[in-house]
């Protein structure tokens, strides 16, 4: 019996281990599997933007660009031949549009319609487009982007950019998937657009995500240098948009990157103030924040040790998805436990559509959280959360319209309906 019951141990080990090994190369395959990739934006300031694509071969990339598409007068080179392309247009002019195109010896590349505008230092009005858990490729996806299409009538420029709120690549983030549900169903905005985007749960099952993209570590584009691409923020125009990782890194109150967003918060001078992240602090679609197992506590930890945060420097937007729905919040303030504390005490202006706030930041001001999961799937749900009264079983996207002293959020809904939205207003003079 006892020969009977070692024997079973070392089995069981000795399964585990396999499983850990084909788990392994599972993992790293996904992660560093070589795929081809059209031509994509990443690193844009406002002097300067870089282009990365992968092409079949080893090659000397070359590209062109110009203020005027028939004009591409500019010309850049590598250095030396390599299957994956890297190159950063620099000196640009702020806040002005500049056309491109891509050379490939052995890839076919598309050039027709690209073009990208730097970041500027203010801005009359801006536009922005938000999708969550975008990465399923189907239907719905393409539907949800078709009605965004609809709304700007096909005009592109009508589009100042484009924030990912995680779930970028269904089902495990890998390189594959990438070019399959975020570079080839959106290819037309990739050719103009920076695709800023935070991970998600799905993406964190590899490690492309920080392979694909770049991101700013030393306030490139803004904001207090991080030193890590893991956070970072990104001023333009009216804008001053924080990006935070809720999945890989540590969440403690007094981690790195609560600490980062202290300082970054603090040093802020753009008038709109939007953090975004993937797990919501608030939520009761397809994921509960009422639940400590529920993600792992992820949603209990950003709610408890950032929330805090964001009150104190007045945040005036949180964006999340991983609920594969929509909710949203009224202009809400201190609330840090579960959805049976939350109370009219924890509610600043208790309207549907219209707030207001000081042009000043200040503390305990009131934000406005948003979750917006349903980009391209759509999960039961219960949306008996009381801080968030305003909650669909629908699918959609996030049209966000600056201006110096507005701010509206408009939930563009699978049909072409604005089936929620608000508007926040800063006032100039502070009322006695």
């Amino acid at each position: 019996m006892k020969k009977l019951l070692t024997r079973t141990l070392y089995t069981l080990l000795a399964l585990g281990a396999l499983y850990g090994v084909g788990r392994l190369i599972d993992v790293s395959y996904g992660s560093y599997q070589f795929v081809d990739r059209q031509p994509y934006m990443v690193m844009q300031t406002k002097n300067s933007v870089t282009l990365k694509w992968q092409t079949p071969e080893d090659e000397i990339g070359s590209l062109a660009y110009g203020l005027s598409p028939s004009r591409l007068t500019n010309v850049l080179f590598e250095e030396s031949k390599t299957d994956k392309h890297l190159i950063k247009i620099p000196k640009l002019q702020e806040c002005t549009q500049y056309f491109y195109s891509v050379t490939s010896e052995s890839l076919k590349i598309d050039n027709e319609g690209r073009s990208f505008t730097t970041f500027c230092e203010s801005a009359e009005s801006q536009r922005l487009w938000v999708i969550g858990d975008s990465g399923k490729v189907g239907k719905n996806q393409s539907e949800v982007y078709s009605r965004l299409l609809e709304y700007i009538n096909g005009d592109y420029n009508k589009l100042d950019m484009w924030v990912l709120l995680g779930d970028n690549a269904y089902s495990s983030g890998t390189q594959k998937q990438f070019n399959t549900t975020l570079f080839e169903p959106y290819i037309e905005l990739i050719k103009r657009y920076v695709p800023w985007a935070v991970v998600g749960n799905h993406d964190a099952r590899r490690w492309a995500f920080y392979n694909v993209f770049d991101f700013p570590t030393n306030a490139e584009a803004g904001g207090v240098a991080s030193h890590t691409e893991e956070y970072y923020s990104i001023d333009n125009g009216n804008l001053h948009l924080v990006m935070l990782d809720s999945e890989t890194v540590s969440r403690d109150s007094d981690g790195e990157m609560a600490n980062w967003l202290r300082r970054d918060l603090a040093a802020n001078k753009k008038p709109w103030v939007v953090v975004a992240f993937h797990t919501p602090p608030y939520t009761d679609g397809g994921h509960k924040s009422d639940s400590d197992w529920d993600s792992r506590g992820r949603l209990r930890d950003m709610r408890e040790n950032f929330v805090p945060i964001f009150d104190e420097y007045g945040v005036d937007l949180v964006l999340s998805g991983h609920s594969h729905g929509y909710e949203r919040s009224k202009l809400i303030t201190n609330h840090l436990g579960k959805s049976n504390t939350f109370s009219a005490k924890n509610i600043l202006q208790d309207r549907k559509t219209d707030y207001k706030k000081s042009l000043n930041a200040k503390k305990n001001s009131g934000t406005i959280y948003q979750v917006c999961g349903s980009s391209s799937k759509l999960d039961g749900a219960t949306y008996a959360h009381p801080a968030l009264p305003y909650s669909l079983h629908e699918m959609g996207s996030l049209i966000i319209e600056l201006t110096p002293t507005t701010l509206t959020s408009k939930f563009l809904n699978i049909d072409g309906k604005i089936a929620d939205q608000f508007t926040i207003t800063k006032e100039t003079k502070e009322k006695n």
